[in-house]
C-alpha cells in the first residue's frame, strides 16, 4: 500500500502516504539540529528534538486543516471528495468534480491559504501571551514557528501559478469576467509559466 487510512473527518477519507513520514523526519531532523540550535542555542538535545518533533506535527496539521478548507466548501456546494491525501509535496483534497461556478472556485480556492493565515494567527497570538508570560522556550519556538510556517504556506499557495490555489483563484477570477473557462484556463496556465520562468 502507498498510502494508509487515517480515519474520517466531515466524512471525508484521509489517508497518509509513505512520503510523509520520510518529509517528517527529514523535518524534525533539520529542526532539531540545525534551525533551532542556531535561533535558540544552548538548549539539551533532547529540547531540540521535542521542538523539531512537535514542530514538524504542526507543520502537518496545518496543511490537513488547509485542506480540509477546500473540502468544506466543495462538500458545502454539493461537490462529492473522494479523500484528502497528505504526501511529500503537502496534500491534496480530491474533489471529483469541477467547479461549474466562478464565484465557487475562488471560493474553493482561497479557502485554504486564508485558514493558514487564521491558524498563522491564532499560533502567533498564543506564542505572543506566552512570551509575555515567561513561558519555556521549548512552548514559544514551537509556536513560533508554527505561526511563521502557516504563513508561508499561505503566501506560496497564493501564488497565482496553476494548479496551486492562487493559479485557481486567478482562473476563477477571469472565468468570472470573460465567461469562458477554457481561455480562463489557458491564460492562468500561460501566467504560471512567466511567474516560473521568473523565479
Amino acid at each position: 500500500m502507498m498510502s494508509v487510512n487515517l480515519g474520517r473527518i466531515m466524512g471525508i477519507p484521509v489517508r497518509i502516504h509513505y512520503t510523509l513520514w520520510l518529509v517528517f523526519l527529514l523535518i524534525a531532523w533539520s529542526l532539531a539540529t540545525g534551525y533551532m540550535p542556531m535561533e535558540y542555542p544552548k538548549l539539551s538535545t533532547i529540547t531540540y528534538w521535542a521542538i523539531g518533533i512537535a514542530s514538524a506535527i504542526i507543520l502537518f496539521a496545518s496543511v490537513l486543516v488547509h485542506e480540509l478548507m477546500h473540502s468544506y466548501i466543495a462538500k458545502k456546494n454539493g461537490l462529492p471528495i473522494a479523500r484528502i491525501t497528505l504526501f511529500f509535496f503537502g496534500g491534496v483534497s480530491e474533489i471529483q468534480q469541477e467547479p461549474q461556478d466562478p464565484s465557487l472556485e475562488v471560493r474553493m480556492a482561497a479557502a485554504g491559504p486564508l485558514m493558514s493565515f487564521v491558524i498563522a494567527g491564532l499560533l502567533g497570538s498564543v506564542w505572543f501571551v506566552a512570551q509575555l508570560a515567561g513561558g519555556p522556550v521549548a512552548v514559544t519556538a514551537t509556536l513560533r514557528y508554527g505561526a511563521l510556517i502557516n504563513i508561508v504556506l499561505g503566501v506560496f499557495n497564493l501564488l497565482p501559478a496553476f494548479p496551486l490555489d492562487g493559479g485557481r483563484v486567478l482562473r476563477g477570477a477571469l472565468w468570472r469576467r470573460s465567461g469562458n473557462l477554457l481561455g480562463a484556463t489557458k491564460a492562468a496556465t500561460r501566467a504560471s509559466e512567466a511567474l516560473s520562468l521568473f523565479m
